[in-house]
């Protein structure tokens, strides 16, 4: 007897997909689970069913996995919904990037910062606000565990519209690597089990824009901040001179990596743009033949496990449901006080505890220092979030206004107006 219903949109990733199947069926074993798949992509969400079914299979959980092309039929009864959308992100990037070539030739073109940034914003806040609505509709009390970006913009608006949201980033654990080369001078991989067992660490601030403020031995309850300063002042460094520089001005380490951080600065290096999106054509039909071969029992799911995805809803999940209670490095939660010195209205990234009556965020004050850079940044992700949900096009000119990176702001105006009317298609009208 089915008695938990997961739905999972956007399950065709290559790294994502998998991910989950084995997060659910291997390593927490929920058995009567239903697993309702949803991609548009008919052939990649059948394969996935497939890989999940003989998963199960050998693994010996029961499990119920469908696979569906439209959510609708998915999210009747959704305890809890997993949302990695990047609506046509591609091609949507592609269309950006010759806008912005356009209009202001030597802007960034990412996710989330400058003009693309925003037009992205825009169009995945459209997409989650469609989703909300048909959660009210279908499932209004299940969670929405969001991984699509830009993360705390996409949350912002599920929320607003009532649904119980929680965003899931990778990017601060990248602070463990940070770490250990600044004082090691060496690299660490993912998952960091050496860094994990030897440091505590404190991470907190906004979503790919959070600063370690408390970094400690874990056996004996040494301050290790100093020692992190005093490295970067002898010229030790993880190749991220921007967060560094502000670490030297503000006494704490901003992370992640500078490739993140910077759509939240004032530019001061130059950046190489690339796709936020992976993958060949070559590469895609390797994968889905190798898809193919497990789904049929062919080949051992193993091989389609040995890269996987940071984000894990799954433990969050299982620890609400009766698991074992975990703490988590870091979340992305509405602000309901955690963090005293940003606005309620948005999301905020901290360390969270799981348990069985719900989600605790570790409250963190953060240093005056940075607050500034802070509460900046959180400003433009309000206006950007407001605009998207009133549809109001002064909104987003302020949000150009707003934004460090824009450096030309009558440029920037004439490029995002040019942006909105670029994918009308996928936008409400904005007034």
């Amino acid at each position: 007897m089915v008695q938990l219903k997961i739905v999972v949109i956007g399950v065709g990733s290559f790294v994502f997909g998998p991910s989950i199947l084995q997060q659910v069926i291997l390593e927490h074993r929920l058995h009567n689970v239903e697993l309702a798949l949803v991609d548009v992509d008919a052939e990649m969400v059948t394969l996935m069913a497939g890989v999940g079914r003989e998963m199960a299979r050998q693994a010996n959980v029961q499990v119920h996995i469908s696979a569906h092309t439209t959510r609708a039929n998915a999210l009747d009864g959704a305890d809890f919904v997993i949302c990695s959308v990047a609506r046509q992100g591609f091609r949507r990037y592609e269309i950006d990037y010759q806008i912005v070539q356009q209009y202001i030739p030597d802007h960034m073109v990412t996710e989330f910062g400058g003009i693309a940034g925003i037009s992205n914003s825009l169009r995945q806040i459209a997409m989650i606000v469609e989703l909300a609505d048909d959660m009210q509709r279908y499932c209004p009390h299940a969670w929405l565990l969001d991984i699509a970006n830009p993360l705390p913009r996409v949350c912002q608006a599920a929320h607003a519209h009532g649904i119980k949201t929680v965003g899931f980033c990778s990017v601060s654990q990248l602070v463990y690597s940070m770490v250990w080369q600044i004082l090691y001078g060496e690299t660490i991989a993912y998952p960091f089990t050496e860094a994990r067992e030897r440091w505590t660490m404190t991470t907190a601030g906004l979503n790919h824009f959070a600063w370690l403020v408390a970094f400690k031995e874990r056996t004996t309850g040494a301050d290790l901040l100093p020692r992190v300063r005093q490295a970067l002042v002898n010229g030790r460094t993880s190749g991220n001179p921007v967060s560094e520089a502000l670490t030297r001005e503000t006494g704490y380490l901003l992370v992640p990596v500078d490739d993140h951080t910077r759509d939240f600065l004032l530019p001061s290096v130059t950046y190489t743009n690339i796709a936020p999106f992976h993958g060949t054509s070559d590469e895609r039909k390797h994968r889905v033949a190798q898809l193919q071969r497990v789904a049929q029992g062919e080949e051992s799911y193993e091989h389609i496990l040995g890269n996987p995805s940071w984000e894990r809803p799954i433990d969050v999940i299982a620890a609400l449901i009766g698991g074992p209670e975990m703490n988590i490095h870091s979340l992305n939660m509405i602000n309901t006080g955690q963090i005293v010195s940003l606005p309620r209205s948005v999301f905020v990234e901290t360390p969270c505890r799981i348990t069985q009556t719900g989600i605790i965020p570790q409250e963190v004050v953060l240093p005056e220092s940075v607050l500034p850079l802070c509460q900046h940044t959180a400003l433009v992700t309000d206006t950007i979030v407001q605009a998207a949900l009133r549809q109001n096009r002064d909104l987003v000119h302020l949000a150009v206004e707003l934004d460090p990176t824009v450096l030309d702001t009558r440029a920037g105006i004439r490029a995002i107006d040019a942006c909105l009317a670029a994918h009308a298609d996928m936008l409400p009208y904005y007034r």
